[in-house]
């Protein structure tokens, strides 16, 4: 993949989009209608009923605003309250939730596992991109049981209605083209649902092109090219097909999905991942049968892979293959709503080469569960629990034929998992909330047995075979108040946990073997190894949104979020690592008819908080600055919007809290920029 592109074609999305954004509107103005996009949305699963976590402030313009930065589910949803991104460079950012990440934030496509390798490494992004989704659901509490039980921080699903699930007649979608100068390149994305009642089909697509992004002046590493990031280009595309049968006795369809990415790591200049992920999925639903209101079967099959070249050479190839099924029952019982169902996985991974870090692993889990939800008078309430039965096991040195893997070993354990929650309405406008969790999770094929160098995070990786469960117990406080006019939420919670798994900075500097040798030594890498400790996590989230003006077909409001999260490591006394500090960010928002405008300060206090072994210490504090305009139109008959985004305005230096310290200041934030975009209805 180059490093640079073209010109022309780099500035050809951009300059489209523009003229699209001048030409257009002006027939919408002609034609005198109101449009009616279909929406993007970015949406928090209710509290048990209510009208949504703070996370469903964002509708279809404001994700649409989202995608174009560097088109990673991390980015869609950083900066939401709770929400950050892991940060490893632009493409490679996966969501982090009041201070979790990896495998206690479950990423799902369309309410399956993605079966990738994102959550085994930092440089490994998962295989999906917004541009592709028509909703991006998050789920927390007992709501997300029924995928996960160690999720603690939540499941994250990506819909992109592959499959029809309910009766269309005609032909709709939309398609979406942007540019970007701060991740130069471009993106375009389609989405076709047709259907005649009884049959229904889909199809989508995306494309995105961007090369070395975008530096802040003042940034100084030696990663930074002529003012641009060296090896942080990407190259991605991918689609789906699917159909369907629907009927008033239900629907069962099939979907196919294929991802591609080719993408830099930045951490060393000839190191490149080549990603490609395909899905089988397989959905049904039969409503009314066997005294059950719905009975319910999703079935996935998953082909994962990614090679790290070197200098463009293959050095190694990771490789999931993996099956997943699951059965549920629903049924409304005396007032209330049950949900039982059975969920089974089965996972083989393997990692070839003479470099890699991991042994050939095979993962099985099978899992019951049961959601239940009712409500009575001023309360309401849900109730979940997950039992499951899990496996891990490792080939050891087997077909590898690498010494430090071992002999073949397996791990057995049985985690489970309950979670509650409760709504008290003081008044129709007031309500307090309350969770109550304990979450158990099995660790995962890399924390058990990782042994190696991973060149694309520039660390040697070891994981620890006699980890136990990781366990969790939980308690979150909320209160909400919305009326017609406003909107105001804060929420407390407190997290513990008696055995929390994480990859921590071990001390030493190894060699490809893992023998300790001088710090100096060509080659050598630090060792980050998996312990398990007690760990505390707290934190508070708040968000409001007041009208200040409200008149003449005009509206001023002013909106904040604040989040912030402590974590510390009670068996060693440290704060843990790669947690981001107090985020604040005021907002105006104004809008008049079809237009609307946005300017934000994205406020990062210094994050002081960090553990000893973090080579770099504290991360400055920062502040970025972001406006937006954005108008809907109708043009021959079809609706649609445009938008200009400027990010970085006062082009600040800034750098992730959450990133690891071997690529933190090798990738700063991206510097000044500007996007602009237009999506139509088809």
């Amino acid at each position: 993949m180059p490093k640079t592109l073209n010109p022309l074609p780099q500035l050809r999305p951009l300059a489209l989009a523009l003229l699209l954004a001048q030409t257009i509107p002006a027939q919408a103005q002609a034609a005198g209608e109101t449009p009616s996009l279909p929406a993007i949305d970015v949406v928090a699963a209710p509290v048990i009923g209510a009208p949504g976590a703070p996370t469903v402030d964002l509708t279809g313009p404001q994700l649409l605003l989202r995608q174009g930065e560097s088109s990673t589910l991390g980015a869609a949803l950083s900066g939401l309250p709770g929400l950050t991104s892991t940060w490893y460079g632009p493409n490679a950012d996966r969501p982090v939730v009041r201070g979790l990440d990896g495998n206690r934030v479950d990423i799902l496509s369309n309410g399956s596992p993605l079966l990738d390798a994102s959550a085994a490494s930092y440089d490994h992004n998962a295989p999906l991109s917004p541009l592709a989704a028509r909703a991006i659901e998050l789920l927390r509490g007992p709501q997300a049981l029924p995928y996960s039980g160690g999720a603690v921080g939540g499941v994250v699903d990506v819909i992109d209605d592959a499959i029809p699930t309910a009766p269309l007649r005609g032909v709709e979608g939309i398609a979406q083209l942007r540019g970007d100068s701060a991740f130069p390149g471009g993106s375009a994305a389609f989405s076709l649902d047709g259907g005649n009642g009884a049959l229904g089909l889909h199809a989508d697509g995306y494309k995105r092109r961007a090369s070395d992004y975008v530096a802040p002046d003042g940034a100084q590493a030696e990663s930074i090219v002529d003012g641009r990031v060296r090896n942080s280009a990407a190259d991605g595309y991918g689609g789906g097909l699917g159909g369907g049968v629907i009927g008033r006795w239900g629907f069962v369809g099939l979907s196919v999905r294929s991802d591609a990415n080719r993408y830099g790591t930045i951490v060393d200049p000839n190191v490149e991942i080549d990603m490609r992920s395909e899905r089988t999925s397989l959905r049904g639903e039969l409503r009314h049968v066997l005294g059950a209101d719905a009975l319910g079967l999703a079935y996935t099959h998953t082909h994962y892979r990614h090679t790290e070249l070197d200098s463009g050479q293959p050095a190694t190839r990771f490789v999931n293959q993996g099956d997943t099924l699951q059965l549920s029952l629903r049924r409304r019982l005396v007032g209330i709503d049950l949900q039982l169902g059975l969920q089974a996985l089965r996972l083989a991974f393997s990692a070839l080469g003479d470099e890699a870090f991991l042994p050939q692993t095979h993962t099985r889990n099978t899992a019951v569960f049961g959601l239940a939800s009712g409500a009575s008078g001023r309360w309401a309430w849900s109730a979940g629990t997950r039992l499951e039965s899990a496996r891990v096991s490792s080939d050891g040195e087997g077909a590898t034929g690498i010494a430090r893997f071992g002999a073949a070993s397996a791990q057995r354990f049985t985690p489970m998992s309950v979670a509650v929650q409760a709504q008290y309405a003081l008044t129709p406008q007031v309500a307090l909330t309350s969770t109550l969790a304990h979450n158990e999770r099995a660790p995962s094929y890399d924390e058990l047995y990782a042994n190696g160098p991973h060149d694309a995070t520039g660390a040697y990786e070891r994981g620890n075979p006699a980890l136990r469960k990781e366990r969790s117990n939980s308690v979150e406080l909320g209160v909400k108040v919305e009326n017609a006019r406003a909107r105001y939420s804060a929420t407390a919670f407190l997290t513990r946990y008696s055995n929390y798994i994480g990859l921590v900075r071990g001390g030493q500097t190894v060699d490809g073997d893992g023998n300790p040798v001088p710090l100096d030594t060509p080659d050598s890498l630090p060792e980050f190894l998996y312990v398990g400790v007690q760990a505390r996590f707290s934190g508070i989230e708040a968000s409001l949104l007041q009208p200040l003006l409200d008149q003449g077909g005009q509206r001023l409001d002013l909106a904040a979020r604040l989040d912030w999260v402590r974590a510390d490591d009670l068996t060693n006394g440290q704060p843990l690592p790669r947690i981001a500090p107090l985020h604040f960010t005021p907002a105006l928002n104004y809008t008049r008819g079809n237009w609307s405008a946005r300017v934000e300060a994205q406020m990062a206090a210094r994050q002081n908080r960090v553990p000893s072994s973090d080579l770099l210490g504290p991360t400055p504090g920062s502040v970025r600055v972001n406006a937006s305009l954005t108008q809907r139109f109708t043009a021959s008959g079809r609706t649609g919007l445009w938008f200009v985004k400027l990010s970085n305005l006062l082009d600040q230096t800034a750098y992730s809290a959450n990133a690891i310290d071997t690529l933190r200041q090798l990738a700063p934030l991206p510097g000044r920029g500007i996007a602009a975009g237009v999506q139509i209805s088809l």
